[in-house]
């Protein structure tokens, strides 16, 4: 048995222990509502004012992020390049209730371990600019695009067994058969899965599926906003659930922990060829990345999270979806 898994685990046990002193001494007041029995209002005809969650639309559901990013591929490398520290805490008109809350029906951006979160998202930054960054550029002019994406390719094949795993759990049959169809003629047409045969078989494309999108579909919240040391952003409830999709990659199970390394770095600078244009694009556009991608990761984790109680069979349907009337 490969430590790999168990490794993750402590880092992100370690990392909530050392980001929760931060945020301890922060206080929230009581949220009165009058479904809990609050104080009635001291004035019989108040004087009407705006809803503050009615200023702001919220996003329809099944929404791609801004720009048509997907933040957990690219998160990790950003960090803010201004000086304002998140307080941690809901802006004005916002729910205190915590995202652990199964009944919230709004996308509330939970950050109480804000100054932990941004000092690591620096560092994941840093790392990105002077390390990965250069090996990325080096890589992508020795190696031909078509190498490039025939090893974007082989890495999608190898991620299907966990894909298979999260969409049967969900009862995506549907798509757990599209996977399992996926993988086989891959690995039998596509020479182990470099080239992308399925489609010429009638197998549609990738099915987006993981053990945090799992926990969510079942109605478990995302919990805090997490940053961890050389990993993409994560909430509380996709870091289990990223340990989870780590122990189920086959290749942890047969690989010594130097070729892991070595192919997790591999796949870190492979990404990374394939995007240089687009990550620099999102780094000039942005002033404050830190918000900026933390609101673009939680947004693109609620419409899976969506997206997979629409397909499955096992997800919580009472809970309603962003924007939606809590009472319908």
């Amino acid at each position: 048995m490969q430590p790999r898994p168990v490794l993750l685990a402590v880092a992100v046990a370690l990392s909530i222990v050392w980001g929760v002193a931060p945020a301890g001494s922060q206080t929230a007041e009581p949220l009165w509502t009058e479904a809990a029995g609050g104080p009635p209002a001291a004035d019989p005809a108040p004087t009407p004012t705006a809803d503050p969650a009615a200023a702001t639309p919220a996003p329809a559901a099944g929404a791609e992020p801004p720009g048509g990013l997907d933040p957990a591929d690219f998160a990790g490398s950003f960090v803010s390049t201004t000086d304002s520290k998140g307080s941690g805490e809901p802006p004005a008109g916002q729910s205190l209730r915590s995202s652990f809350d199964p009944d919230e029906g709004e996308l509330v951006e939970y950050d109480p371990w804000a100054p932990f979160n941004e000092k690591t998202f620096a560092f994941n930054h840093g790392l990105d600019s002077y390390v990965i960054k250069p090996a990325a550029k080096a890589y992508d002019k020795v190696v031909p695009n078509w190498v490039q994406r025939a090893f974007k390719n082989m890495f999608n094949n190898v991620g299907s067994f966990r894909r298979i795993v999260s969409t049967a759990l969900q009862g995506r049959f549907n798509d757990m058969g599209q996977e399992v169809g996926r993988f086989v003629i891959n690995t039998m047409f596509g020479l182990g899965g470099f080239v992308n045969a399925a489609p010429s078989f009638g197998v549609k494309e990738g099915t987006t599926a993981d053990m945090g999108q799992t926990f969510g579909v079942w109605g478990a919240g995302p919990g805090p906003y997490l940053v961890v040391p050389f990993l993409p952003p994560l909430t509380l409830r996709d870091a289990f659930g990223f340990a989870l999709d780590t122990a189920l990659d086959p290749v942890t199970w047969v690989a010594p922990i130097g070729a892991l390394a070595g192919a997790t770095g591999e796949k870190t600078v492979n990404t990374r060829s394939l995007n240089l244009e687009l990550y620099e694009g999102v780094e000039e556009g942005t002033l404050d990345l830190y918000s900026a991608v933390e609101s673009a990761y939680l947004q693109q984790r609620d419409t899976a999270v969506q997206k997979g109680r629409a397909r499955g069979l096992f997800g919580r349907s009472d809970r309603p979806g962003p924007g939606a009337d809590p009472a319908r």
